[in-house]
């Protein structure tokens, strides 16, 4: 190719000594354009993007290990969601963007693998990871799309694994350098709103690999307008462009150029002619208009540099927080008094705190405390009732609230036993049954791997209707009633509209969130297993939002359209708290959940500083905002 375009360059220097030097300089910059653009393809042909359209058209539901070596199983390919509007399944989108995005990256000089071609394939998670592996792929992309209960539920976010994943920890790096600059490169192109990158580590098409990964999940085909819009044909072309230029963002900061320019490509480097051709696409990405260079005053490499210097750091402190949390769950654990009650969380503590949990220890052995303290704690939560109440008659709609202290055992409730559209709060009364027919020896718990847990913990929507379908609806209900929970009733799967709902009331989920604390809720290791998916809760951003960062809780979340729900367990310093609050026919209710639930907290602990609560739980709910939306990853989450 070189050679070529050497004897056309001399062609043109011929032409140039017989028609003029400018008309050899127009000549000379369109060989210099060729020239660059053959570079590019050069340089990105030494690269092999795998990528894999999720899902196939019948799922696989037998079992096969979530990692190599690994004794937990997992769902080999689950069914995955379907657009609402349109009818159109997973399966069928993610193999149309995949071809597209064959087509293009192909354009782009790139050598692309596919793992699947057609829909009529049966090819499990794990085995489309070793794929990718076997031919060494610089860059694996999966293609997903997602479903939520909430048709409200929209944004594109990208998975991959966490610094600690048991199986390729060593890929985080990369896996989630190639995810950030995908994500961030759809959503520019696509103008979809930006969720987050998820690490997690049950993902069996993740733990498999050997390569960088990322899933990608374009968008929510629960979400009619997201769904109508992502089957428009010049929609598509957005959808895989942007996904084309992150990986040609990664790729091209493989070759050892250092860190890319976003939408830069794979020639980043190459000459101004060829960046000038790009126009727009790097002005989107970080560069001015043109492929110019930054103008003085305008973000720097060193300015870049020190974004993601920070960036870093802050996923350092985010990791350093979530394994803080995790050994507090583990230290709370042992902590359960054989009466139930949890007592405030375990901390590195100081000469304070100390004092407070010898006194905490004499209340138990000799009471709640003088009869002064006793009436000072009903005064208080007289005056938060009040306050609730208040706040809760300016809202307008629906709202059910059920608050118990567990030192005291006082409580409060407003419209506690009215019967209120559960969402996915339902999911706690299918675990109940679920493990009573376990523990029954009617169904064996191993068979279900990780999906009770991740029903609770990223309500998970294919794990709940697979054990709806083992228990059956009619077996949930009589477990409920059984229990006393008379206003909860299953009457529909999850994203299964048949013109009925599941309800169920605060108090109902109050009084199960206490007896799983007891270890009282079907057995003490059912309870266990339910507390610990409780604590590793994704969606915290409603009642845990309204709470400082650090404070310890354990909660479920539902929502669907109108429906804003969440019920918690709140390891507050002053005293362990129940709360759960239920909300229907109004908007804006997240904000008002937390805010709620912040008045609970600074009730409770007022010497903890109402505006250093205030704030903290403010920061907490900027923080968890983009996952405040329940079963966001439903469908998707299974794989």
């Amino acid at each position: 190719m070189t050679r070529l375009i050497r004897v056309i360059a001399a062609m043109f220097i011929s032409v140039a000594v017989t028609v003029g030097s400018a008309n050899f300089s127009a000549a000379a910059g369109e060989v210099t354009g060729s020239e660059a653009e053959a570079g590019e393809k050069e340089e990105a042909s030494k690269f092999l993007v795998a990528i894999d359209a999720g899902h196939q058209e019948h799922g696989n539901f037998g079992q096969e290990p979530i990692g190599p070596g690994a004794s937990e199983t997992k769902t080999k390919v689950a069914g995955g969601t379907r657009g609402t509007s349109t009818g159109v399944p997973e399966y069928e989108l993610t193999l149309d963007i995949s071809l597209q995005l064959q087509e293009e990256l192909q354009n782009r000089g790139y050598e692309v693998l596919m793992i699947r071609e057609t829909n009529d394939v049966d090819i499990t998670n794990s085995e489309r990871a070793q794929m990718a592996n076997e031919a060494n792929a610089d860059a694996f992309i999966r293609i997903h799309a997602n479903g939520s209960e909430s048709s409200s539920a929209n944004g594109a976010m990208t998975i991959c694994q966490t610094p600690s994943n048991p199986y390729n920890a060593d890929l985080y790096e990369e896996s989630r350098r190639l995810s950030d600059l995908v994500l961030d490169a759809y959503v520019e192109a696509t103008g979809i709103r930006k969720e987050y990158v998820w690490e997690r580590d049950d993902m069996s098409g993740i733990n498999w690999c050997e390569v960088p990964v990322t899933i990608l999940e374009v968008g929510y085909m629960t979400n009619p307008d997201e769904d109508e819009k992502m089957q428009d044909d010049e929609f598509q072309k957005l959808m895989v462009k942007g996904i084309a230029d992150g990986i040609e963002a990664y790729l091209s900061e493989k070759k050892g150029d250092g860190p890319a320019t976003e939408g830069t490509g794979a020639a980043a480097g190459a000459e101004t002619s060829s960046e000038e051709e790009k126009g727009t696409e790097n002005a989107s990405a970080g560069e001015t208009a043109e492929g110019e260079q930054p103008a003085e005053g305008e973000p720097n490499e060193e300015d870049n540099e020190e974004e993601r210097r920070l960036e870093e750091e802050r996923r350092i402190e985010e990791e350093r927080l979530k394994k803080e949390r995790e050994e507090k769950a583990k230290a709370a654990k042992e902590e359960l008094s054989q009466a139930g009650t949890v007592p405030a969380r375990k901390t590195e503590k100081s000469a304070d705190e100390m004092n407070r949990i010898v006194e905490d220890l004499c209340k138990s052995i000799l009471g709640s405390g003088s009869e002064g303290q006793k009436e000072e704690i009903d005064a208080e939560m007289s005056e938060l009732e009040k306050e609730l109440r208040d706040e809760i008659g300016k809202l307008g709609g629906k709202w059910s609230l059920y608050m118990k202290r567990l030192d005291t055992n006082e409580t409060i409730g407003i419209n506690e036993d009215e019967k209120m559209v559960a969402a996915s709060l339902i999911k706690l009364f299918v675990a109940g049954e679920f493990y009573t027919l376990c523990e029954k020896g009617e169904l064996n718990v191993e068979d279900y791997s990780t999906q009770p847990d991740l029903m609770i913990s990223v309500s998970d929507n294919g794990a709940a209707n697979t054990l709806i379908n083992a228990c059956t609806m009619e077996k949930v209900n009589e477990f409920s009633k059984e229990y006393g929970f008379n206003e909860t009733e299953l009457n529909r799967r999850m994203l299964e509209w048949n013109g009925t709902e599941n309800y169920t009331s605060a108090r109902d989920c109050g009084v199960l969130l206490e007896e799983v604390l007891n270890g009282k809720y079907v057995s003490e290791a059912a309870s266990e297993r339910i507390l610990k998916a409780l604590k590793n809760q994704d969606r915290k951003g409603k009642i845990p939002a309204g709470v400082p960062f650090e404070v310890e809780t354990g909660n479920k979340t539902g929502e669907l359209d109108n429906v804003d729900n969440d019920a918690a367990i709140v390891w507050s310093p002053n005293a362990t708290y129940i709360l759960v609050i239920m909300s229907s026919d109004t908007y804006g209710r997240i904000d008002e959940i937390r805010k709620l639930s912040s008045m609970v907290y600074k009730s409770i602990n007022p010497d903890e500083g109402s505006d250093k609560a205030a704030q903290e739980g403010e920061n907490n709910g900027e923080a968890v905002a983009e996952q405040s939306e329940d079963d966001s990853a439903a469908e998707s989450s299974t794989q």
